[in-house]
């Protein structure tokens, strides 16, 4: 497999003699099309709120991306510091609200961030702990165990046992996706990886696709993790075994939320 191509995108670029232009589908184009895609998704939005409620303080945002889960939360009157390495992700963001005192953007790496504050609660949204691998996953439950107020809640969350099935296949799509100039056709490919542990995932407009053309490909790399694993994770880390509940979510989606906090003898550390 091509680095970052499905092998099923790279045949069909092999069919019509065309040259890929891979793009991180978190920077430049692929920022925009993934708010596209994802922007209007009120998953876990409830969960959160009600979560920043009882928490009652400061929010830290990790992947916060373009604000799916900051956005509601600062027009909630919660302080946000909303953390993601895409600076690309970010600018959406701030266009989205500028000038809101109540945010904080901050371009930094979730697996290791170092800000001057502690938070009452801190998040993890989208799924987007299945950016990390297991190293990765360590060091930025380090990083969460620096910023978390005594008696504060981390909270993450992963596909549920439906959901988390279709992630453990290889599978092409095709989508409609709306965007400034109506909706269009997209190829969505996925390649199961690395003895299952892994997956690639690519998206490509279906129009792009003509003879000795040039097409883009977003692409990104996730692992495939479930609740168990993540639970077992944090415990090891230093939390209290997570409360793990469904959450509302899209249409055809299952979702789970973890919460969780320090255990006693990791609260002063």
């Amino acid at each position: 497999m091509t680095v970052g191509i499905t092998e099923s995108v790279a045949a069909q670029l092999a069919e019509f003699n065309a040259v890929p232009r891979v793009q991180d589908l978190y920077e430049g184009d692929g920022a925009a099309f993934y708010d596209r895609v994802v922007g209007s998704d009120r998953s876990e939005v409830r969960e959160v709120l009600a979560l920043a409620r009882r928490a009652g303080g400061a929010v830290l945002d990790l992947a916060a991306g373009s604000g799916r889960l900051a956005i509601p939360l600062v027009r909630c009157g919660t302080r946000v510091t909303a953390v993601d390495l895409s600076a690309d992700m970010l600018s959406r963001l701030e266009g989205e609200i500028a000038g809101n005192p109540l945010l904080d953007c901050v371009v930094a790496d979730m697996r290791s961030f170092a800000l001057e504050r502690r938070y009452e609660l801190i998040i993890i949204g989208a799924t987007s702990i299945t950016l990390l691998d297991a190293k990765d996953r360590i060091a930025m439950y380090a990083s969460v165990r620096e910023h978390l107020a005594e008696g504060g809640i981390f909270a993450l969350t992963i596909a549920g046992t439906s959901s988390g099935a279709h992630l453990r296949v290889t599978e092409d799509q095709r989508f409609t996706v709306d965007g400034p100039d109506g909706a269009e056709e997209y190829l969505y490919s996925q390649q199961i990886v690395d003895d299952g542990t892994a997956r690639v995932v690519n998206w490509a407009r279906a129009a792009d696709f003509v003879r000795n053309g040039t097409v883009t490909v977003l692409t990104s790399r996730l692992r495939v993790l479930d609740a168990d694993i993540l639970r077992a994770e944090l415990v090891q880390a230093g939390f209290t075994d997570p409360r793990v509940y469904p959450v509302r979510a899209s249409a055809g989606s299952d979702i789970v939320l973890l919460e969780t906090s320090l255990r006693g003898e990791h609260r002063s550390a």
